[in-house]
């Protein structure tokens, strides 16, 4: 448990499932949080990508000024949250095996 506890994983995923409760409850209307401060989806948002898959997935009605967001956005989210954290982990494990054998 002390180790999950420690893990960037961990705490992007937490931080993960607040942003995208708090764009659903409605405190993230222009989706800000949600879309802007993550780059993959930003990129995404406006590529041909997202116009035929990703904004064509099942609609959930949340707190956003157009009223319903594509489930598919969410889960996009989560999953670039988890690997930050994950690629996180990995540098922070390799800066901690170099400083052993140093």
């Amino acid at each position: 448990m002390k180790k999950v506890l420690k893990s960037c994983t961990f705490y992007f995923m937490l931080a993960s499932f607040i942003i995208i409760f708090t764009h659903y409850t409605g405190n993230d209307s222009h989706g800000i949080v949600l879309f802007e401060l993550n780059p993959v989806i930003n990129i995404l948002r406006y590529s041909n990508f997202a116009d035929k898959f990703i904004k064509t997935g099942p609609n959930i009605t949340c707190g956003s000024l157009t009223g319903y967001v594509s489930i598919y956005w969410y889960i996009i989210h989560f999953i670039t949250f988890t690997l930050y954290g994950v690629v996180l982990d990995f540098i922070l494990n390799s800066i901690k095996k170099y400083r052993i054998k140093a």
